[in-house]
C-alpha cells in the first residue's frame, strides 16, 4: 500500500477508533482529523498516548514497510507538539517519511 497523506490518515483514524472501543472512550469513535490527541481536550491520557504511538509504529511497518519512530527527540523538542491533533500527527509522519533515508533494499 501506499504511503499517501489519505492512507495514512485512514490508519491513524482506523487506529483511535479501535482504541475508543477497547477503552470505551466515545470520542474516538468518531475520530477525525481535529480530534485531540494531547493537550487538555484530550479523551486520552498519558499512558493510552503511549499505547497509540506504538500502535501506529506497529502499523506503519505492518502497512506501510515503514520503521519510523514517532516518539523521539525531534519530536518532542518542538515548540508545537505533532500529536496535539490527528491531522498534526499525519502531517509529522508524512515529514518522517519524506526525510527518511532509503534502506539499502530500496535502493
Amino acid at each position: 500500500m501506499q504511503a499517501t497523506r489519505k492512507a495514512i490518515l485512514n490508519m491513524v483514524t482506523l487506529t483511535l477508533q479501535e482504541l475508543g472501543e477497547d477503552l470505551d472512550i466515545p470520542e474516538l469513535l468518531a475520530a477525525n482529523e481535529s480530534t485531540r490527541l494531547f493537550g487538555a481536550r484530550s479523551p486520552l491520557d498519558s499512558m493510552n498516548l503511549v499505547n497509540l504511538i506504538a500502535e501506529i509504529e506497529d502499523r506503519l511497518s505492518d502497512d506501510f514497510d515503514l520503521s519510523i519512530t514517532l516518539a523521539s527527540e525531534r519530536a518532542m523538542s518542538r515548540v508545537h507538539s505533532p500529536f496535539r491533533s490527528v491531522g498534526s500527527c499525519v502531517d509529522y509522519i508524512m515529514e518522517l517519511i519524506e526525510t527518511a533515508e532509503p534502506t539499502p533494499e530500496d535502493e
